[in-house]
């Protein structure tokens, strides 16, 4: 079998092939560089879900409506108990929890003054654990959610889950306990 020589002449680049080579490269890069940054924003967003068993929360904000917040704390036992000594006699499961959806209960403002207070209590504290649970209800966007959790990025000390629900579903059922310094909410 006869081989040809390949005179000098033909020995030229393609630079057709070359070109589309480039722009294929340059397509892939720019490409991959939006996409990383697109999953970098999203893993700051870490939005967990608690499991359905029982389990402590240390604040619970429960979004009532696009202006008004339910933050129960460690300061919603003292107005719990002072406000049902005023009530005689046994205090049933919905009052107590319309005393703690009035004397609980925030505008924005209000809200995000408390957010403001206990990222400072974070920062001075930084060997305390700090759990918040978010409730957001299933008819409101979930960015009300998100505008929350934007402001605990960066305490690595607090930690937060999400759960969707309202709080009449609590009215509801009339799940509400209170044994000595606790306050049990059961959101089934």
């Amino acid at each position: 079998m006869a081989f040809r020589k390949l005179s000098p002449a033909n020995r030229k680049i393609q630079l057709v092939s070359l070109i589309d080579l480039i722009f294929i490269l340059l397509i892939f890069f720019i490409i991959t560089s939006v996409l990383i940054k697109l999953v970098r924003g999203e893993s700051q967003l870490y939005i967990p879900t608690p499991k359905n068993e029982p389990g402590e929360a240390q604040i619970l904000i429960q979004i009532l409506d696009e202006d008004r917040y339910l933050w129960i704390d460690h300061t919603a036992i003292d107005t719990l108990n002072s406000h049902t000594y005023k009530l005689l006699g046994k205090v049933s499961h919905a009052q107590k929890a319309s005393i703690l959806l009035e004397k609980m209960s925030f505008d924005s403002t209000g809200f995000f003054e408390r957010i403001e207070s206990l990222k400072k209590e974070s920062a001075l504290h930084p060997h305390k654990a700090f759990f918040v649970l978010i409730r957001c209800p299933e008819d409101k966007p979930y960015y009300y959610a998100t505008n929350i959790i934007e402001h605990f990025l960066g305490l690595p000390n607090l930690e937060y889950g999400c759960l969707e629900g309202s709080i009449d579903d609590v009215l509801a059922k009339g799940k509400i306990n209170v044994h000595r310094n606790t306050i049990q909410i059961d959101f089934d």
